[in-house]
């Protein structure tokens, strides 16, 4: 290994959604779910028959669907622990990727053309059926410090392990 064992660990944050941008979803979710709301007690006062209920009832169902869809794409926090032993990455969600050092076979550093690192991605070897090379990938808004993350592992990296530089989006 490249570094000494009695190196420190570092430790980087992804904070996952920025709490502005959750207050403003949440409140144009119950903008729209009041509008939707409104609209059928109006038509229902107007017309008085079954396609208003049937309307609102498909359009809260669509809601809830947007709203459960919303809740399966949005960044979730975590943090990236980077040691003398390991690479950990730990999500708020309770998934833990854990990689010796022995395991990881390249990383994968991606640049614009300006020079600004867009992500690193952390590849590993195979060890069980199913298991995927890439074991994770963060990007420049999903963790505080990218920069500092590639610095560490750079520092950290086996002699066996690759390092790559790639310049994307010519």
């Amino acid at each position: 290994m490249a570094s000494s064992s009695v190196a420190q660990e570092q430790v980087f944050i992804g904070p996952g959604l920025s709490l502005f941008k959750r207050v403003v979803t949440i409140l144009g979710l119950i903008g729209v779910t009041a509008l939707v709301l409104w609209i059928a007690v109006y038509q229902h006062a107007n017309r008085n028959d079954a396609s208003v209920i049937g309307s609102t009832i498909a359009a809260v169902v669509f809601l809830a669907g947007f709203v459960y869809y919303l809740r399966l794409v949005a960044p979730v926090p975590f943090t990236i622990t980077v040691g003398p032993q390991a690479v950990v990455k730990q999500s708020r969600r309770g998934e833990v990727i854990d990689l010796p050092w022995e395991n990881i076979t390249r990383i994968k550093e991606e640049f614009f053309p300006n020079g600004k690192r867009i992500s690193v991605i952390v590849y590993r070897k195979v060890t069980e059926p199913n298991q995927k090379a890439k074991a994770w990938a963060v990007y420049r808004d999903d963790v505080t410090d990218l920069d500092g993350l590639a610095e560490s592992l750079k520092k950290l990296l086996p002699a066996g392990c690759d390092w790559q530089s790639e310049t994307v989006h010519e």
